[in-house]
């Protein structure tokens, strides 16, 4: 019966796994609307959820220094991956009937203040599934390369969560920079005659 239970665990991680990839996949081929207010709200929220769960997983698994050097290589691999995605991102500007849904389902700011205007959308195309691939390669890699010297925290959900923290953090700030080196060289250009 173990073996059973073990064997299905493994096809519903994989198929979870499966979707998960699917979906990442999809994002990256359609165009989505860049709010970087809404967007550090992932890497935010990935961070907090993973670092809760290393935390209260600390008491079955132990952190060696092993976990934390693979853990830091994993970490720089997804801030470069995160930071490449955002320099490769593609932006156009919003039409007025899909910039005004988008104003219509939006969350007022907790803090009262006015929150600044959607313009454009971007997306990553296969280049960014591409990056997805090579990241997801080297997490499996250092997974396995984990196992053979027996970190086994670099296989907890709690890293996975803060690897795709530092990825998607890394993607917001460069594609917020970007996205405000744009505006600012729109505002200073001359205006056609």
């Amino acid at each position: 019966m173990d073996v059973m239970n073990v064997n299905l665990q493994y096809v519903l991680d994989g198929v979870i796994g499966i979707a998960v990839i699917a979906w990442i996949c999809y994002r990256q081929m359609t165009w989505r609307v860049v709010d970087p207010a809404r967007m550090w709200r992932g890497p935010l929220i990935f961070a907090v959820i993973g670092a809760g769960v290393i935390v209260t997983g600390s008491k079955t698994v132990s952190l060696t220094g092993t976990d934390l050097a693979l853990l830091a290589v994993e970490i720089l691999v997804a801030l470069g991956v995160g930071a490449s995605m955002g320099a490769i991102a593609h932006f156009r500007v919003l039409s007025r009937e899909r910039a005004a849904a988008y104003e219509a389902n939006r969350r007022p700011s907790r803090t009262g203040g006015v929150l600044a205007p959607v313009e454009y959308e971007s997306r990553t195309s296969w280049v960014g599934v591409a990056l997805w691939i090579v990241m997801i390669a080297v997490r499996i890699g250092i997974e396995v390369f984990a196992a053979h010297l027996g970190a086994a925290a670099t296989a907890s959900t709690g890293v996975i969560l803060l690897v795709l923290a530092a990825n998607r953090a890394a993607r917001t700030g460069v594609l917020a920079w970007r996205l405000e080196q744009h505006r600012r060289g729109v505002a200073t250009s001359p205006v056609a005659p």
